[in-house]
């Protein structure tokens, strides 16, 4: 289940399109577990991406 990130103050980076990434136990290969680097990715893509209205469109624009 994706969490939306909620920050604990407003900032106007604050798009709302970011997701919530847990804590992992282990540093070293927690971090790189699938499902907390895909969360990490996401959240590194610019939001015109994350925004995206079709699967086509968010396709396009990733090869852009």
């Amino acid at each position: 289940m994706l969490t939306p990130y909620e920050p604990v103050r407003s900032f106007r980076s604050s798009g709302g399109t970011l997701v919530a990434v847990p804590k992992s136990r282990l540093k070293s290969k927690g971090d790189r577990a699938f499902a907390i680097r895909t969360l990490l990715l996401w959240n590194d893509l610019p939001e015109e991406i994350r925004l995206a209205d079709s699967v086509s469109s968010f396709k396009s624009l990733l090869k852009t």
